[in-house]
C-alpha cells in the first residue's frame, strides 16, 4: 500500500506530535496528517475534524482506504467544539490564520484544565499575535519550530497550558522566545526568522515614512533584530 506523504510543513508538525498520544486535527482537510502519524505507529488513535463537509469526506475516504477507519474517527465540527468528547492528547491545528487559531482556543474552556492537551499550532500569519495571547492565558511556548516548503517559511507552536501568565518583549513576540533562547542551536533557521521579519520591517517603514508618519517602534524592532544576529 502507498504510504502518505507529508510535505516539510506537515513534518515538522507531525514530529512534535507525542508517541502514543491521541490526536485531535483541527481543519483536517484530507486527514493526512493522522493518516501518516497512524502509518508511522506514532498515534494511538484520532479524530479528524473539519467544519465543512467537503473536506471531511475526503478525510473519511483517505482513512478508509488507508485501513485506519477504526483508529481514525472524523468530526463535523467548528473549531474544538466536540473535540473534549475524545480523550485527546495532542492537538494540532495547521494552516489557519493566528487570529483564527486564537479564536478557536478561547472558545475551548477545556483547555484550561490539569494535563491538558499539548497543543501544535501552524499559524499562517498573525503569529506574534497568536503569541501574545498564549503567553496572557497561561499557555507556555515549550518548543517552536520552523520548515520551509515549497518556498514559503513555516512556523510550528507547541504550547501547553500551566496556568501561569507571562510577559513578552515586543521582539519576543516577533520572532519567539524559545526561538531567541535557542537561536545558536537553530542557527540557520533563526537567520531565515530574522531575514523575513527585518525585510517586512523596512517596507512598513518605508511607507509609514514617505506617509508622514512615525516608524519609532519599527525602526526599534529592526534595531532589536539586528542585536540579536550580533550575538549569534
Amino acid at each position: 500500500m502507498k504510504k502518505t506523504k507529508l510535505d516539510a510543513r506537515l513534518l515538522a508538525v507531525a514530529s512534535m506530535v507525542r508517541k502514543g498520544a491521541y490526536l485531535a486535527d483541527v481543519g483536517t482537510d484530507h486527514a493526512y496528517l493522522p493518516v501518516y502519524l497512524a502509518e508511522s505507529n506514532i498515534i494511538s488513535g484520532a479524530v479528524a475534524s473539519d467544519i465543512h463537509k467537503g473536506p471531511l469526506e475526503s478525510a473519511d475516504k483517505n482513512i478508509r482506504e488507508a485501513g485506519f477507519s477504526d483508529k481514525i474517527q472524523t468530526l463535523l465540527t467548528d473549531g474544538l467544539q466536540g473535540i473534549e468528547k475524545y480523550p485527546v492528547t495532542d492537538i494540532a491545528i495547521a494552516g489557519m490564520g493566528g487570529l483564527m487559531i486564537r479564536n478557536i482556543l478561547e472558545k475551548a474552556q477545556f483547555l484550561r484544565a490539569e494535563n491538558s492537551p499539548h497543543l501544535i499550532l501552524q499559524p499562517m500569519q498573525h503569529i506574534p499575535e497568536l503569541r501574545r495571547y498564549l503567553a496572557e492565558n497561561g499557555f507556555s511556548i515549550n518548543q517552536e519550530k520552523q520548515a520551509l516548503a515549497d518556498g514559503k517559511f513555516y512556523q510550528i507552536l507547541l504550547a501547553v497550558y500551566d496556568g501561569e501568565i507571562r510577559e513578552y518583549t515586543e521582539t519576543e513576540l516577533l520572532l519567539g522566545r524559545y526561538n531567541i533562547e535557542h537561536k545558536k542551536e537553530n542557527k540557520e533557521n533563526f537567520l531565515r526568522l530574522c531575514e523575513r521579519q527585518t525585510d517586512v520591517l523596512r517596507e512598513k517603514i518605508i511607507g509609514l515614512e514617505k506617509g508622514g508618519r512615525s516608524a519609532e517602534k519599527e525602526r526599534a524592532l529592526y534595531a532589536a533584530i539586528e542585536k540579536e544576529l550580533k550575538d549569534l
